[in-house]
């Protein structure tokens, strides 16, 4: 196991969904870092270099994991961090080169999900008690509330920059829902080594993350 982990919450969450993932990679005696980057996205315009800034004022890294949304941020947050090992955990997969640009799925999904000119804190999308179900923990899954957030109305148009250089021969793809399978097809189809069947949950990240700690091999 890689000695020091940068770990990536997706940008419509804080960083409490990942805390399991860091207490069990601590306990197997990895160095993780998990910053808080949500003030990287209070704002549309130019998010993706502050969030690649912030992830990286936390040090170098060994590796960088990233979960669920986060994905189209790490090969700017790799080559950043100085790491040379890349993992996507249930996430989205980059474009190969340019710029990254939110799907039309995504787009139809946030424009029901809008308050005023914010889009609504994503721990509130599924209803009163959709979290309850998601993470059964309480403690976790008051922290995960708390961290609850909202995006800029534009956060979507913004294109996501793929820089050269970034270390893909060291990129792997980690399978957890069904969700993901087309993320998880596009890593095979690039020659990435994907692990995982995609039966489980998306929140398997945190709800079983021996599980998922297991298969960062």
């Amino acid at each position: 196991m890689s000695r020091r982990w940068l770990l990536v919450h997706p940008p419509l969450l804080g960083p409490a969904v990942l805390g399991p993932l860091a207490a069990e990679l601590r306990r197997r005696g990895a160095e993780v870092a998990l910053p808080d980057l949500r003030a990287a996205v209070h704002s549309a315009g130019g998010w993706p270099q502050r969030w690649q800034d912030a992830a990286a004022a936390s040090g170098p890294a060994d590796a960088v994991l990233g979960f669920s949304g986060a994905g189209v941020t790490l090969p700017a947050v790799a080559l950043a961090a100085g790491a040379r090992r890349v993992v996507w955990v249930d996430a989205l997969v980059p474009a190969r080169s340019g710029s990254t640009v939110a799907d039309e799925e995504i787009r139809r999904l946030v424009a029901g999900m809008m308050h005023g000119n914010r889009i609504r804190d994503w721990t509130t999308w599924w209803g009163p008690d959709a979290l309850d179900q998601l993470l059964p923990d309480e403690r976790l899954r008051a922290a995960v509330r708390a961290e609850g957030h909202e995006l800029p109305a534009e956060f979507y148009d913004v294109p996501v920059p793929v820089p050269r250089g970034w270390p893909e021969d060291g990129a792997r793809y980690v399978h957890l829902s069904a969700t993901y399978d087309p993320a998880a097809a596009e890593a095979q189809n690039r020659g990435w080594p994907v692990v995982g069947d995609g039966t489980g949950a998306h929140l398997d990240v945190a709800v079983a993350p021996g599980r998922v700690a297991d298969l960062l091999g």
